[in-house]
C-alpha cells in the first residue's frame, strides 16, 4: 500500500506537521469529528486568516475535509481524530475543552437547545462542575422533551458527578438527580438501575420532604410489583400513602390506590384491582393531571376486560381514552402498554386486528426506547399468529421477544415465552418438545407465585396430554388447574376450559373410568 493510501485510511503516521498545526488539530479533535470555524477561532484566540491558512494546508494533506460553505471542517478519517485526541495529557484535555465552553458561552449567550449538551460535554471534561452541572440539568430536559430517555440519562449522570464536586451540601439536589434517574432507567426497562437510584434517593431526602419521599416510596413499590414482589410492592405503597395524606396530595394517594390495584390484578383479584381504581379516578376528578389519569384508565380497561364477555366493549373504550390521554401529554411508553392491551382483547376474536394493534404498540415502545414493552408485543402476537397459522412468524417474534426481555430483566415475561414455545412445538406436532416447554413454564410460574400463569400453563399441558392419549397426565394438569380457579383468573379461557374437562371424562369412560370427575364439576360451577 503506499503512503499516501495508509494516511487516507488512517494507518501509518500523519504528515508532517508544524507545531502550530498540531495545537490546531488538538482543538479540533476535542470539539468533535466536525468543527465550525468560527467556534475554533474563538477557542484558539488566533487570527482567523492565519487559522484559516492551516486549515487550508491540512485539507490538502488529507487530514481534513472542508464541508461546502467554508465555515465547517471534519477529519477525514475517524482514527486520524482518535489519535490526536488520545496522544494529548489529560492536563491538557482539561484545558482545551474548558476554553472550547468558555468560547462557545461568548458566542451564544442564549444558547439554543442543540447547543447546550455540548457546553455540558466541554465543561463536564473541563472539569468546570458548577457550569457542567447547570447545562447538563438543562440538557437532560432537552434530551427527556426529544424522547431520548438514554440520552437524558446520560447527562444527568454528568450532572450527579458534578454536584458530588461542588462545595457544600446537596443532599436535596441528589436525591432529585436520583429520582429523576430512577425514573429514565424505569421507562427504558432497566428496573434494577431504578430501584438502586429510587433507593439512594430516599438515603439522600431525608424526613423534611415527604411529598418526595412519597414518590420515591411510590416508585419503588412499582419495582417491587413489576419484580412480582407483592408484599413489599403493598408495604411501599401504603408507607407513601400515608406521607401523601399528610401532604393533603390527592394525586398521590390516587397514585397510591392505582398500584395497590395492579397488584390485585396480578393476585387475579379482578373486582378488588377494578374498586381501587375507582377509587383512584374519583381522587383524580378533583386534579387535571392527565398523565396519572391516562395511565389508570389503562388499569380500568385490564379489570374489565377480566370480568367476561359482556364488558369487553367498555374495557375496549378505557383503553382508548388511555391511548387519547396519553398522547396528549406525550407519555408515549404508557401509549403502547395501552396498544398492547386493546391488542390482547381484540385479538381473541379478531387475531388479524390484534396483530395490527400490537405492531402499532411495539413501533410506538421503540420510538420511546422501551424494550420491555416492544418485547411483550411480539411476545403477545405468538399465539394470535398460530391461530391464523403463522408458524414461522411466531417462532421469529419469540425468540426477538426472548431477546427484549432478558435485557429487561422481564420475569413474568420470560414466562410468557417459556409458555409461548410450547404452543409452537405442539402446533408444529412437536409433542416432546411442547410438554417440556409446558413444564417449564408452570415451574417458572410456580416459582415466582404467578397463580394466573401456571393454571393457564397446566391447562394448556392437560390439552396437549390429552391429545396424546396421556389421560392420567391430563387429568392431574387439568386438576392443578381447578385448584388455581382458572376460569376466574382467565375468563376467556373459561369455555374451552371447560369443554376440555368434558372430553378428558369422555376419554376416562372410553378408557372404563367412571363418571365426570369432581374437579371437572367444580370447574363447571
Amino acid at each position: 500500500m503506499a503512503e499516501s493510501d495508509r494516511t487516507q485510511s488512517g494507518e501509518g503516521p500523519l504528515p508532517p506537521l508544524s507545531a502550530e498545526e498540531m495545537r490546531t488539530l488538538a482543538y479540533a479533535s476535542a470539539i468533535g469529528r466536525e468543527f465550525d470555524f468560527p467556534l475554533l477561532v474563538a477557542a484558539m484566540g488566533a487570527p482567523d486568516e492565519a487559522l484559516a491558512e492551516q486549515l487550508e494546508r491540512l485539507t490538502h494533506a488529507g487530514v481534513l475535509r472542508e464541508r461546502p460553505g467554508g465555515d465547517r471542517f471534519a477529519f477525514v478519517q475517524d482514527d486520524v481524530r482518535a489519535r490526536v485526541y488520545q496522544s494529548l495529557t489529560a492536563s491538557r484535555l482539561r484545558v482545551l475543552h474548558r476554553k472550547i465552553a468558555e468560547a462557545m458561552e461568548r458566542m451564544y449567550p442564549d444558547p439554543p437547545s442543540e447547543v447546550v449538551p455540548e457546553l455540558g460535554r466541554h465543561f463536564f471534561l473541563g472539569k468546570v462542575p458548577e457550569r457542567s452541572y447547570r447545562y447538563n440539568r438543562r440538557a437532560a430536559e432537552v434530551a427527556r422533551e426529544n424522547d431520548q430517555p438514554e440520552e437524558a440519562a446520560h447527562h444527568l449522570e454528568r450532572a450527579r458527578i458534578d454536584l458530588k464536586a461542588l462545595p457544600g451540601d446537596h443532599a436535596a439536589d441528589e436525591a432529585e438527580i436520583a429520582e429523576a434517574l430512577g425514573d429514565l432507567y424505569y421507562a427504558t426497562g432497566d428496573i434494577r438501575s431504578a430501584d438502586r437510584l429510587y433507593e439512594e434517593g430516599l438515603a439522600r431526602v431525608g424526613t423534611g420532604n415527604r411529598r418526595q419521599r412519597a414518590r420515591l416510596l411510590l416508585a419503588r413499590a412499582e419495582v417491587a410489583r413489576d419484580s412480582l414482589n407483592g408484599g413489599n410492592a403493598r408495604a411501599q405503597a401504603q408507607m407513601a400513602n400515608e406521607l401523601f395524606s399528610l401532604e393533603g396530595d390527592l394525586v398521590g394517594v390516587a397514585s397510591v390506590h392505582r398500584i395497590l390495584g395492579r397488584i390485585a390484578f396480578h393476585k387475579g383479584a379482578y373486582r378488588e384491582a377494578l374498586d381501587e381504581a375507582m377509587e383512584a379516578l374519583d381522587l383524580l376528578q378533583q386534579s387535571n393531571d392527565a398523565r396519572t389519569l391516562g395511565r389508570l384508565c389503562i388499569d380500568i380497561g385490564n379489570a374489565f376486560s377480566m370480568l367476561g364477555p359482556d364488558v369487553q366493549e367498555e374495557a375496549a373504550g378505557w383503553y382508548q381514552r388511555a391511548i387519547d390521554r396519553l398522547g396528549e401529554v406525550d407519555d408515549w411508553a404508557e401509549v403502547a402498554r395501552a396498544y398492547l392491551n386493546l391488542a390482547s382483547l381484540v385479538g381473541q376474536t379478531r387475531p388479524v386486528d390484534g396483530i395490527e394493534y400490537l405492531a402499532k404498540g411495539r413501533e410506538i415502545a421503540e420510538r420511546a426506547h422501551e424494550p420491555r414493552w416492544a418485547g411483550w408485543g411480539l411476545a403477545m402476537a405468538v399465539e394470535m399468529r398460530l391461530q391464523l397459522g403463522q408458524v414461522e412468524e411466531a417462532e421469529r417474534d419469540n425468540q426477538q421477544a426472548r431477546r427484549l426481555l432478558e435485557r429487561s430483566h422481564d420475569a413474568l415475561g420470560l414466562q410468557q415465552v417459556l409458555a409461548n414455545a410450547g404452543l409452537i412445538s405442539e402446533k408444529r406436532g412437536q409433542w416432546e418438545d411442547a410438554e417440556l416447554s409446558y413444564r417449564a413454564a408452570i415451574g417458572r410460574a410456580d416459582e415466582l407465585l404467578l397463580s394466573a400463569e401456571s393454571a393457564q400453563a397446566n391447562f394448556y399441558l392437560a390439552r396437549l396430554l390429552y391429545k396424546t392419549r396421556n389421560l392420567a397426565g391430563a387429568r392431574t394438569a387439568y386438576r392443578r388447574a381447578v385448584e388455581a380457579d382458572l376460569p376466574t383468573l382467565n375468563p376467556p379461557l373459561a369455555k374451552a376450559f371447560r369443554d376440555l374437562g368434558q372430553q378428558i371424562d369422555e376419554g376416562e369412560r372410553e378408557d372404563g373410568g367412571g363418571g365426570a370427575s369432581p374437579e371437572h364439576s367444580a370447574a363447571s360451577s
